[in-house]
């Protein structure tokens, strides 16, 4: 289920904005586990692990050295989880934030001074929120 559909938020790489963030879906999804046993008619569950994950629109500046540092890193060959933080603004002072783990990159397109991408991305633990 979807919990929240933003106008804008933003992308942080090691505490640096490196880019904006526009049509964000982001969900919530939290696993039920089966809990009966053998011999029993009827099936009881509880809940087990939670996960966040969505998608969204970076638009971001090919010039900005922040910006090409994680770049570089989403394209590289390594394992290291990246410094990175996904804030989604919902209004009213009101935030969704977590760190976040680029899943796929769709293809780039210029707008302006701007390089817009398509990203899935998941959130590593529990997000902070403010709803």
């Amino acid at each position: 289920m979807s919990i929240a559909n933003s106008v804008h938020g933003e992308l942080r790489f090691q505490g640096v904005k490196v880019a904006k963030v526009r049509g964000i879906d982001y969900q919530v999804q939290r696993a039920t586990l089966e809990t009966g046993g053998i011999g029993e008619v009827d099936d009881e569950y509880c809940y087990g692990k939670r996960s966040a994950s969505g998608s969204a629109t970076l638009l971001y500046k090919t010039d900005d050295l922040a910006t090409v540092a994680l770049m570089d890193r989403i394209f590289d060959d390594g394992e290291q989880v990246d410094d990175l933080q996904m804030i989604i603004h919902r209004g009213a002072g009101k935030s969704i934030s977590g760190p976040a783990l680029i899943g796929s990159l769709g293809i780039a397109t210029s707008v302006g001074d701007n390089t817009q991408v398509s990203i899935s991305f998941v959130i590593s633990g529990k997000s902070n929120r403010t709803i």
